[in-house]
């Protein structure tokens, strides 16, 4: 193959997947270079929220069960735990070689290896060299470890997704996305879990009131929660492993995971060789993805990225891609974005901020607790509320749930914010499915 290529892309994620979709869809002959030395198809669909969703999907009808014994079901649903993990490796086991397969065609090559910058418009890989008229780093992110005596003695989140055994206590350090979650799915299916946050809550970016209300049905399903508390040292004990903190406490385990956060997936680059610039929250870039150096680019979490206009997830790194794809005379602007945090129950938030709201006067907020209506009530959940934020002109521009269907609902806000739509163009233009949220919104909106 030619050792020179319109775009070079170091990653195969989703970042790579928007890039090379937009070309084929637009009929471009321009070429691609996907550079991975992972498995194909990046973090989400083989070590993070496709995996994650697959166990969700069977943990979530668990636990519904649950909340409705003595309302009409007498044997809640066990969780099968080495079956479930085995019938998730089969499902997930081919996608890397069909990823891979995926992004071949006449004008696009992929290449297993890893990448490291020569000079700024070439990268080398097993031995080779390969020019690109634009290089993108789309390297992802990977599990930061905590700095500790016994840090050998943790897991991350990929390790959890592949055990084959339950372990009986497990402890997770750290209170975000990957401790909340898979701690939800650990305690379902019969461990005890334990989570060590050194902050004064969990889920810092969502709606504290919210946040609340998981972390008290956590806690009322058996998961112990421990604030302002930082882990100092894990250690080897007899019978399992233990867990102190700098405050003097030790929690018992067998099996600890370091959720401390991700950092950027950068080291094997030799960005110098470039000379793009980065630091530890990731590649500063301006607002055409281009870093300082001309001709190189970068996209989806590996970025530098602060505040609320374009956090790092999935569905951004892949609008990315796409718009690297095009002609770049404009910087990119991103469209309405939500994002959500797939516990039990879940929460998803969208636009503006609730806690903007309380302290901004061209705002007001309104809420609307969910579990009178039948479809939540029919699944006991009894603490299911939206809030939304609307401007002074009485639209909707931001929107915070909690529920066991959080996700599904904001989605449907999100095209109400994105589109503009008033509560005249939900009761005229549309008649939605009932009994479902929407059926209510054009109430909520007025």
């Amino acid at each position: 193959m030619s050792n020179k290529f319109d775009y070079v892309v170091l990653g195969s994620g989703p970042a790579a997947y928007g890039l090379t979709t937009a070309l084929k869809t637009s009929g471009s002959a321009k070429t691609a270079l996907i550079i991975d030395n992972e498995l194909f198809g990046g973090t989400c669909p083989n070590y993070g929220c496709e995996p994650k969703i697959f166990l969700e999907g069977a943990v979530r009808n668990v636990l519904i069960a649950r909340q409705l014994q003595g309302r009409g079901i007498q044997h809640p649903a066990k969780i099968d735990w080495p079956t479930l993990m085995a019938t998730k490796q089969a499902t997930f086991a081919p996608y890397p070689a069909n990823a891979q397969a995926a992004f071949q065609t006449d004008y696009v090559t992929t290449l297993q290896g890893t990448a490291s910058f020569v000079d700024a418009h070439t990268v080398a890989v097993n031995g080779e060299h390969y020019q690109g008229e634009k290089i993108i780093i789309a390297t992802g992110l990977k599990a930061h470890q905590l700095p500790i005596t016994g840090s050998e003695l943790t897991h991350n989140s990929n390790d959890v997704l592949a055990l084959k055994t339950l372990p009986q206590r497990v402890t997770f350090i750290g209170g975000g996305y990957v401790s909340m979650e898979l701690a939800t799915v650990l305690n379902a299916a019969g461990a005890d879990v334990e989570i060590i946050e050194h902050s004064p809550r969990a889920l810092g970016p969502f709606y504290d009131q919210h946040v609340a209300v998981v972390v008290a049905q956590m806690e009322a399903r058996g998961i112990k929660l421990h604030f302002g508390q930082s882990v100092d040292a894990v250690r080897q004990m007899t019978g399992g492993l233990a867990v102190s903190t700098a405050e003097g406490d030790t929690y018992h385990a067998d099996y600890v995971v370091d959720a401390t956060g991700r950092m950027p997936n950068v080291d094997s680059l030799n960005l110098a060789a470039a000379g793009v610039s980065a630091d530890t929250q990731g590649i500063i870039v301006d607002d055409h993805l281009q870093t300082n150096v001309a001709g190189i680019y970068a996209a989806g979490d590996v970025v530098k990225k602060a505040g609320e206009v374009a956090p790092k997830l999935t569905p951004v790194a892949q609008f990315e891609g796409a718009y690297l794809a095009g002609d770049l005379a404009k910087p990119i602007a991103y469209p309405v974005t939500g994002t959500g945090s797939f516990t039990f129950p879940q929460i998803a938030q969208v636009g503006v901020a609730v806690t903007t709201a309380q302290t901004d006067d061209r705002y007001h907020l309104k809420k609307m607790a969910l579990a009178p209506d039948f479809a939540y009530a029919g699944t006991n959940d009894q603490d299911a509320e939206l809030i939304g934020v609307f401007d002074q002109s009485n639209r909707l521009v931001g929107a915070s749930e909690v529920s066991q269907t959080a996700t599904d609902d904001v989605n449907q806000l999100v095209s109400v914010i994105a589109l503009g739509l008033t509560a005249r163009d939900f009761q005229e233009k549309q008649i939605m499915i009932f009994p479902t949220l929407g059926t209510k919104l054009k109430d909520f909106l007025a």
